[in-house]
Order: C-alpha cells, then sequence, then structure tokens
C-alpha cells in the first residue's frame, strides 16, 4: 500500500466519524432545542417553558428523533450483520459474508 491509496481510504472513514460522531449528537441538540418551546432562565438559575412548542416544531423535532433512531439501528445491524446472517440465514442490508 502507498501513501495515497491509505489518503483515499481516510478521508471516508474520516467524514463518516465526522458525521456520526458529531453529527447525531448535534441533530440531538437541534431536536431537543426545537421540541423545548420557548424557555426562559430563571434567577436561580433554572429554565422554565414559557410557551409549549406549536404542533408543527413538536412533528419536526419528532422527524429529527426518527432520524436518530433509524441511524442507531441501522448501525446495530450493521454490526451485527454476519451473526444475524448466522443465525436467521437473513442477510440483512445485503452485507454479510456468505
Amino acid at each position: 500500500m502507498n501513501f495515497l491509496h491509505l489518503l483515499s481510504n481516510l478521508v471516508p472513514v474520516t467524514i463518516a466519524g465526522l458525521l456520526l460522531g458529531a453529527g447525531l449528537p448535534a441533530l440531538f441538540a437541534l431536536g431537543m432545542r426545537i421540541s423545548a418551546g420557548q424557555t426562559q432562565r430563571t434567577e436561580d438559575g433554572g429554565v422554565i417553558q414559557v410557551r409549549p412548542p406549536s404542533t408543527v416544531m413538536r412533528a419536526i423535532g419528532g422527524l429529527i428523533f426518527a432520524i436518530i433512531l433509524v441511524a442507531i439501528v441501522m448501525g446495530i445491524l450493521w454490526i451485527a450483520k454476519d451473526f444475524l446472517f448466522h443465525m436467521t440465514g437473513f442477510n440483512f442490508l445485503g452485507l454479510a459474508k456468505k
């Protein structure tokens, strides 16, 4: 293997790590913020909800959480693909080694 081959393999792995490593927590934070409605800080440092989120914002927050859930399930299936193929005979995601 030469350096360019290693570099060409490193770039997609780094991008995936950034998207999944920092992207999913950022999406979760965005979903929490969207689902929170209008909040206000109290004098003692607490946070209270002044106005609940609108129905549209709640739906957007739910969609963001659904995307996160799908990413987690797909990651678990990808990690366990060979085991699941061995135990069930079903080739999840079409990636199991036969």
